[in-house]
């Protein structure tokens, strides 16, 4: 999936606890694995809390 501000590939990874999603950021080099919860709990947030985290979408380190 891309746009003009992100481009990320989606995959499931087969891992010892179960299956994941896996979230790559051909961007960054960066990845994480979501179980289903994770990816569940994505739904009882609002989108203020989203807008949040792209004011530093890096970390409170981004200068």
């Amino acid at each position: 999936m891309a746009n003009e501000f992100a481009s990320v590939r989606l995959r499931l990874v087969d891992t010892p606890t179960g299956i994941r999603l896996e979230i790559y950021s051909l961007k960054l080099g960066e990845r994480i694995h979501l179980d289903p919860v994770a990816l569940e709990s994505l739904t009882w947030q609002s989108p203020e809390l989203f807008s949040t985290f792209l004011q530093n979408p890096l970390g409170p380190e981004q200068h």
